[in-house]
């Protein structure tokens, strides 16, 4: 029975120090869940390829009470601007139409998608902040990213276009990435307003996969060197345990 007591006792205290926890006091652990959206600007080889494009993501995070924060991102690439022009000449008949199968020009549209997943670290430093936790920060980030650009039929009315040929023109390329971010991240003392924001800069090394380029008739032994970088916003959750303000004593 006193083991049992001792037990009660020791949880007691321990939740009752979890719920004198109070966020605009100290800086304290956060494990966190984080909604984002960034839009970015091509650079080297991924210029030559594509235009503005954008990524959609969560993570999830862990921060320490020294501020430093540890955790993985993934993320959803998009863009509607291609800027190379012969993907498909060689079965297109005048180099910009293709006949599909009743006789008709296909319908053929043009899309960059990908996909960024990382693991990252970084340090908050509590300047121009609300309390401890928030501040401004800097962040490293090591990963892998993949391009392609997406062929789309509309109607499916093209067997030029089928699943299995279109990996001859879809230019697929991966890689290992690298990524720096600096910004702001606030947690507000009432725990309901909570963000980031900063600029982001992307580094992959990728090369081209796919073992033939339909359009060149060549294999592709293309390594690249690609470039994003531009605004990152994101929405924060965090998952501390919130105070009630309440003090036990026995």
């Amino acid at each position: 029975m006193k083991t049992r007591n001792l037990l009660l006792l020791f949880l007691s205290l321990h939740l009752s120090l979890l719920a004198q926890e109070d966020i605009s006091d100290e800086a304290i652990r956060i494990p966190m869940i984080n909604l984002n959206a960034a839009f970015h600007i091509p650079g080297g080889d991924l210029d030559n390829r594509f235009g503005n494009s954008a990524l959609f993501g969560v993570g999830f995070q862990l921060k320490n009470k020294n501020n430093i924060y540890w955790g993985f991102d993934g993320a959803g690439l998009t863009g509607s601007t291609i800027v190379e022009d012969n993907i498909i000449n060689i079965i297109s008949a005048d180099s910009i139409d293709i006949i599909d199968l009743n006789g008709n020009t296909a319908s053929v549209r043009f899309w960059e998608r990908g996909a960024h997943a990382q693991f990252v670290l970084g340090k908050i430093f509590p300047v121009l902040a609300p309390n401890k936790n928030s501040g401004l920060f800097v962040q490293a980030g090591l990963g892998y990213m993949y391009h392609k650009i997406r062929i789309e039929d509309i109607g499916n009315q093209s067997p030029q276009l089928n699943s299995d040929l279109l990996k001859g023109y879809d230019r697929l390329s991966m890689g290992i990435s690298t990524s720096e971010f600096i910004g702001y991240r606030y947690f507000s003392n009432s725990q309901k307003i909570n963000f980031f924001i900063g600029i982001e800069f992307i580094q992959a090394f990728t090369q081209d996969v796919r073992q033939y380029d339909y359009n060149a008739q060549t294999a592709y032994q293309d390594k690249r060197l690609d470039f994003l970088s531009g605004l990152k916003f994101g929405w924060t959750f965090p998952l501390y345990k919130k105070s009630d303000n309440k003090y036990y004593y026995y």
